[in-house]
Parts: C-alpha cells; structure tokens; sequence
C-alpha cells in the first residue's frame, strides 16, 4: 500500500484568472488520479500551506473527506508520514516521487 498526497492550490484545486478576479475549480481530471488511488486502496493524503482546515474544506467539497486523510503540509519532521508521491505545484522533495502540476492562469492544467 503506497502513500499518496496531493496538495490543493493549483493542483487540486485549479486558480482561473476571469476578468479582474480569480476563482477556483476543481481538477477533475486530477481527481480521477485521486480516486484511482483511493480505489485501490492506497493511503491518500490531502495538504495546503493554507493549513489543515482549508485541506479539510476543499476534501469536503470534492467529496472524498471520508476517504483521504489531511495533514499539515508544513510539518515534514519526524511526526509526517513518509510518502511515496506527492503531486504538487512547486518542486520541493516532498516524496520519492514527486509529480509536478504546472499552470498557466486561466489556461487549465500542464503536467510537467
């Protein structure tokens, strides 16, 4: 059973840049990912650097709070778990493998 993580800022959770404003909308292309872990019966794991309840809310929104566990993205000592991927925006050694989201506002999503 792999550990799995995803972050949700521009991951997760796309920013769309609309006039003078940004919103965000799920990835549901990237939640098909997440749902094919957790099918699988693997150990998913929901983060932010927006803190443990804005992972919680975006995991009840997605509907799957029941089904991931959210830990805090910034506590990466001894207490986090070892992941074996993370997907995320930014390129920090957060698992074995690490899958970087890159996007363009408004642009939808670009895997690098």
């Amino acid at each position: 059973m792999a550990k799995i993580v995803f972050d949700i800022d521009d991951t997760l959770a796309k920013i769309i840049k609309q006039e003078d404003s940004y919103t965000q909308v799920p990835d549901y292309d990237l939640m098909q990912v997440v749902r094919w872990f957790i099918n699988n019966e693997d150990e998913v794991y929901l983060w932010s650097a927006g803190g443990i309840e804005y992972a919680q809310s975006w995991a009840r929104k997605l509907g799957i709070f029941d089904q991931v566990k959210v830990i805090s993205k910034v506590d990466l000592g001894d207490t986090h778990p070892h992941m074996d991927i993370a997907f995320d925006d930014s390129e920090m050694g957060l698992a074995k493998i690490n899958i970087k989201v890159k996007r363009d506002l408004g642009m939808g999503p670009k895997r690098t």
